[in-house]
């Protein structure tokens, strides 16, 4: 008799448990975050300085994979810069500037440049493989908020303290050939540098393999 009634109860406890597990899944689902209706790239060339790209020019498609890849970057930018997962104040879509796509050897480097609160830019950056259809799993942090902002109208804004240092040099060139050769200005409130990094591309990834630091204005 107890063996039986075990057997009538199993199919209920089932039941429970399947209900009880659908109404966890339905409180864990994660928040459906804004997206830009429509991700583009624009076409450019090495050496890039951001002053000088007309982002007015016409949009180019970009394939899927990378659509999507810049999407996980705009949601992980929003969730990093403003800690908070509800869209309640700011729209992670509001954190997205606009992508460049630049030839890089046998690759395509992308450029997506976001634009954090108080409209200072950032910029992450992936390579493609336009023929396997491979794409980054990291993305480099090119980090150039000291450097540019990007003001009311939608455009991209040399700082102040980027035209004090009077650098008037290419933010990204191409070093021996095959090598990245990023600048940027780091400023910590009270004293600034000027940080030059080299990148190489090891497959898909972009390894540092050198980094210098000299302080501005001395």
């Amino acid at each position: 008799m107890e063996t039986a009634v075990r057997i009538l109860l199993l199919p209920v406890i089932a039941l429970s448990i399947l209900v009880s597990g659908n109404s966890f899944a339905q409180t864990q689902q994660p928040h459906k975050f804004s997206l830009p209706p429509a991700i583009t790239c624009i076409d450019a060339e090495l050496p890039i300085t951001f002053s000088w790209i007309d982002f007015a020019q016409p949009a180019k498609k970009v394939p899927a994979v990378v659509v999507k890849k810049i999407q996980e970057i705009i949601v992980d930018f929003y969730l990093e810069t403003r800690a908070d997962s509800t869209e309640e104040f700011t729209k992670s879509k509001d954190g997205y500037y606009n992508t460049l796509r630049v030839p890089y050897g046998d690759l395509q480097l992308f450029i997506v440049i976001l634009r954090a609160p108080m409209s200072y830019a950032r910029c992450k950056l992936f390579l493609y493989d336009k023929t396997t259809h491979a794409i980054s799993k990291d993305v480099f942090d090119y980090n150039i908020w000291a450097m540019y902002g990007i003001d009311d109208n939608g455009n991209m804004k040399r700082s102040n303290l980027y035209k004090q240092a009077r650098l008037n040099k290419d933010d990204i060139a191409l070093k021996k050939a095959t090598n990245l050769f990023l600048r940027r200005i780091k400023h910590n409130g009270t004293s600034s540098e000027l940080e030059e990094i080299t990148l190489a591309a090891k497959g898909l990834y972009l390894e540092t393999i050198s980094f210098k630091s000299k302080a501005l204005f001395e």
